[in-house]
């Protein structure tokens, strides 16, 4: 299974929750499932914010070598699942030519997952503390 997490910027929650679904799907012996990340409004190439890289060290993660990409419809040729932060980011992600059925909203319930971009490491601790709920629930849900 091939999953791609977006964003906006592809410097925080994204790679936050691609690394987290990493790990649990390597916990789970998973090794059919790929993650990758992108964002909506991305340039390309920038590194990983400073909070999301201490966010992922305090869990034993490492986004030292994260990139930013720009979301665009190449990126989605071979994905299966695309999980996003915002309706925004959905809306985004359908007007590339993704089905709304592969498109999922993380915390939909809990109105998305809020940017911590240029917050505190309180902001960044939140964030990550729910895209680590969600990593886990989702690989745990993943179809064998």
């Amino acid at each position: 299974m091939n999953i791609l997490c977006v964003c906006t910027g592809n410097t925080c929650r994204s790679p936050m929750l691609a690394t987290l679904i990493a790990r649990a799907a390597v916990a789970a012996g998973r090794s059919d499932v790929q993650v990758a990340s992108a964002g909506t409004g991305a340039a390309d190439g920038e590194d990983a914010s400073d909070g999301a890289r201490a966010a992922m060290a305090r869990r034993g993660l490492d986004l030292g070598l994260h990139r930013s990409r720009r979301l665009g419809p190449a990126l989605l040729a071979d994905v299966d699942l695309v999980l996003c932060m915002s309706s925004s980011h959905a809306a985004a992600v359908r007007a590339a030519g993704m089905p709304a059925r592969a498109i999922r909203v993380v915390n939909a319930e809990g109105g998305g997952v809020p940017d911590p971009f240029g917050g505190d490491e309180d902001d960044y601790e939140a964030c990550a503390r729910v895209l680590e709920h969600a990593a886990g629930a989702l690989v745990a849900a993943l179809p064998r």
